[in-house]
């Protein structure tokens, strides 16, 4: 194998047919569909309740903003699975350098800026359940500051590979129905040394600090809400419940995260101490590659289904839809009639616990609430 020339001069390899094709285009296809549908939904779900309470969207509290940030990192993830996709199956590159360098912006970005946002809501859940007393953490103007300096920080890290990235044709791979194949393929483009001390930068900040930090936040919450047992229970927080999903989304992040990492890691070793690379650990690397795929696609039922954040706001919205059909029916024979229908409606959601943003109460929708805002 040789490198060429940037532009194509040979013929293209042959594409995957058969089952390689189906063991590539199925998972991959699974995790374009739900990922782009699912962080769609909870993107439109928010639009929907920012415009419906307009200036009360900031009683939601600052999870809210998290999750938004999340969606909207993850949906651009997913968008790039097509162009991922279509270079393993086609065994070649054919979109061109501009969309090269876009490929490994949107690819990093799960792998970065994801990563820190995760990392940024275990902090802000920590605080909130072992440190209620400092409240200004929770303030929205510092949680879009913080999500702000973390996705700069996300491109400061990322722009080396971005920048340098390129399209390189490689010949003599023989040949493909009698003609000589050229394989054009999108690398990072860096020099060896170079290429070395970014990927240790980048495994440091993007794997070893968030997987270290989310383990002990989560540790702590867990500590302090079991040491905390009867008192948690007195506020009705449903301390099961966050046990449990704390527990499974990083239990999540860190299996999608440690099996694409760790390859990594070894192959940098390898490289520096010129170790020979077995051909099953190539393989497995090439499979790796799908797991933050699989992070971005599914990362929305963890932290946006689950949060009653969005819960919140649909009560939030469903009381004023309320209010506004009652409100045109005061004068109405059907007035008594709407107004049991909207309490019967408004009490599907009595008693569910609320977590506020600084965890300083719970909050409880009561029927009785609304009976008297009603009759007003």
């Amino acid at each position: 194998m040789s490198i060429i020339t940037n532009s194509s001069t040979g013929f293209p390899p042959p594409p995957l047919v058969g089952a390689p094709f189906a063991k590539t285009a199925i998972p991959y296809s699974l995790c374009f569909v739900v990922g782009t549908l699912g962080n769609t939904a909870v993107l439109s779900y928010v639009f929907f309740i920012t415009r419906s309470l307009k200036s009360s969207v900031t009683a939601l509290g600052n999870t809210f903003i998290y999750i938004v940030a999340l969606c909207a990192v993850d949906l651009l993830v997913t968008v790039s699975i097509p162009f991922s996709l279509s270079n393993m199956i086609l065994n070649n590159w054919v979109f061109g350098e501009m969309a090269c360098k876009v490929h490994w912006m949107l690819e990093l970005s799960n792998k970065m800026c994801s990563t820190f946002i995760l990392t940024a809501l275990a902090f802000d859940r920590y605080m909130a359940i072992c440190h209620p007393e400092i409240k200004r953490i929770h303030d929205i103007r510092h949680t879009i500051f913080i999500t702000t300096i973390l996705a700069a920080l996300s491109i400061c890290l990322i722009s080396p590979v971005v920048l340098s990235a390129r399209v390189t044709s490689f010949g003599n791979l023989g040949y493909y129905e009698r003609h000589s194949v050229t394989r054009q393929m999108c690398i990072d483009g860096m020099a060896r040394e170079w290429k070395l001390w970014v990927s240790a930068f980048l495994i440091f900040f993007a794997f070893v600090l968030p997987c270290t930090l989310l383990t002990y936040f989560y540790a702590k919450i867990v500590l302090r809400l079991r040491r905390q047992r009867r008192t948690m229970l007195q506020s009705r927080i449903p301390l099961r419940r966050i046990t449990i999903y704390t527990m499974a989304a990083t239990f999540f992040y860190l299996s999608c995260q440690i099996p694409f990492w760790l390859p990594q890691i070894y192959g940098i070793f390898s490289i520096i101490l010129g170790f020979k690379i077995n051909a099953r650990f190539v393989t497995f690397t090439y499979y790796s590659h799908l797991l933050p795929f699989i992070s971005a696609a599914f990362n929305w039922i963890f932290y946006a289904r689950l949060n009653s954040q969005f819960k919140k706001g649909l009560v939030l919205v469903t009381e004023r839809m309320i209010r506004k059909r009652t409100r045109s029916l005061h004068h109405s024979d059907r007035h008594d009639g709407m107004s049991e229908a909207a309490l019967e409606l408004t009490s599907k959601f009595d008693d569910v616990p609320l977590m506020c943003p600084h965890c300083e109460a719970q909050l409880s929708i009561r029927s009785s609430s609304n009976g008297k805002k009603s009759s007003r």
